[in-house]
C-alpha cells in the first residue's frame, strides 16, 4: 500500500493520497482541520497495544501499523465532525469547548478536552514547550537541531524518572496549524513519524521511522519535507509531551526550556551531525 522510501538512515514510507485525513474513510469530509484529534487518537491507541511497529528493516510498514493508523484517522475525523454539526448533546458532544468552525484547528488542551469525554480515553499532557524559529535567517539543518533538543528535553526528562512501565513517549508537534506525531518506543530505541495530511498532488499520509541515536535525521527531512510540499516556514514549533499517566513525572525547568528556546552555536554542530 505505501511506497519505501529510504533517506540515509531514515525509512519512509508514502501512502497513496486515497489514505489521508481529508479523503479516507466515512468522515473525510470532516478531515481538513481534523489533524490534532487523530494524533492524540493515534497515540492513545499505541499506547494501549503495548507494543511498538518496528519495521526498520522491513520493506512494508506492518499491517497493524496501518490498521490502527486508519481506524485513528475514522475516528479522529468522526470526532471533529461532532464538533463542527449541531446535534443534540451526547457524553460526545457534551464538553466545555469553544465552538468549532469547518476552518478551525484545535490545539492540544481543547482536543485533549474533547477525546477525555470518550470511553477508555485515557491519554494525558505531561508538559508542554515550544520553540521560535527564524527561517529567514536559520537554515533548514539550524531548525532541525534546535526540534531534536526540543525533543530531547521530553525523552531525557522521562530516562532520569525511571518509569519502567512506560514503553512509549508520545510528542505531539503543531506547527502552520498541522499536528503530527512522534512515537518514541522502549526498549528498542525506535522512533516513529505519523502525518496524516496529504502531500502533494499524489501521495497521502507518511510514516518514517529511524533509531532515537538518528532522530536528527527525521527532523531535518521534517523540516526540508513542510519546505518542500507546503512552502511551510514555521516561526513556531509546539510540542506536546504525553503519557496515559505522567503522575510522578518532573517537568523541565524554565531554565532547561529557555536553553530549547535560545540554542546558540547550533549552526557547527548540526552541519557536524549532518556529516555523520
Amino acid at each position: 500500500m505505501a511506497v519505501l522510501e529510504r533517506n540515509g538512515n531514515l525509512n519512509i514510507w508514502w501512502f497513496p493520497k486515497e489514505f489521508s485525513q481529508s479523503r479516507y474513510g466515512e468522515y473525510h469530509h470532516s478531515g481538513t482541520n481534523s489533524c490534532t484529534l487523530i494524533t492524540l487518537i493515534l497515540a492513545d491507541m499505541v499506547a494501549k497495544e503495548g507494543r511498538g511497529f518496528y519495521c526498520q528493516r522491513m520493506q512494508d510498514v506492518p499491517p497493524r501499523a496501518v490498521d490502527i493508523f486508519a481506524e485513528a484517522i475514522n475516528k479522529g475525523n468522526h470526532a471533529y465532525a461532532h464538533l463542527i454539526t449541531p446535534t443534540q448533546p451526547s457524553h460526545e458532544t457534551a464538553v466545555s469547548v469553544p465552538t468549532t468552525s469547518t476552518n478551525q484547528n484545535l490545539n492540544i488542551p481543547d482536543a485533549l478536552t474533547v477525546l477525555k469525554s470518550q470511553p477508555h480515553f485515557r491519554l494525558k499532557e505531561w508538559f508542554f514547550t515550544h520553540m521560535q524559529a527564524d527561517p529567514e535567517r536559520e537554515s533548514c539543518r539550524t531548525i532541525a537541531l534546535r526540534l531534536l533538543q526540543a525533543v530531547n528535553t521530553g525523552l531525557q526528562q522521562f530516562r532520569q524518572a525511571g518509569k519502567a512501565n512506560e514503553h512509549f513517549l508520545f510528542a505531539a508537534m503543531i506547527s502552520d496549524n498541522r499536528t503530527v506525531l512522534f512515537v518514541i518506543e522502549f526498549p528498542r530505541n525506535i522512533v516513529t513519524f505519523f502525518d496524516s495530511h496529504q502531500h502533494g498532488r499524489d501521495a497521502g499520509a507518511v510514516v518514517s521511522q529511524c533509531s532515537i541515536r538518528d532522530m536528527y535525521d527525521m527532523m531535518n527531512w521534517f523540516v526540508n519535507m513542510n519546505h518542500d510540499i507546503y512552502s511551510s516556514t514555521p516561526h513556531i514549533y509546539e510540542v506536546s509531551f504525553l503519557l496515559p499517566d505522567p503522575s510522578g513525572l518532573p517537568t523541565p525547568t524554565k531554565g532547561e526550556k529557555y536553553e530549547v528556546l535560545q540554542l546558540k552555536h547550533s549552526l557547527p554542530l548540526a552541519k557536524k551531525m549532518q556529516k555523520k
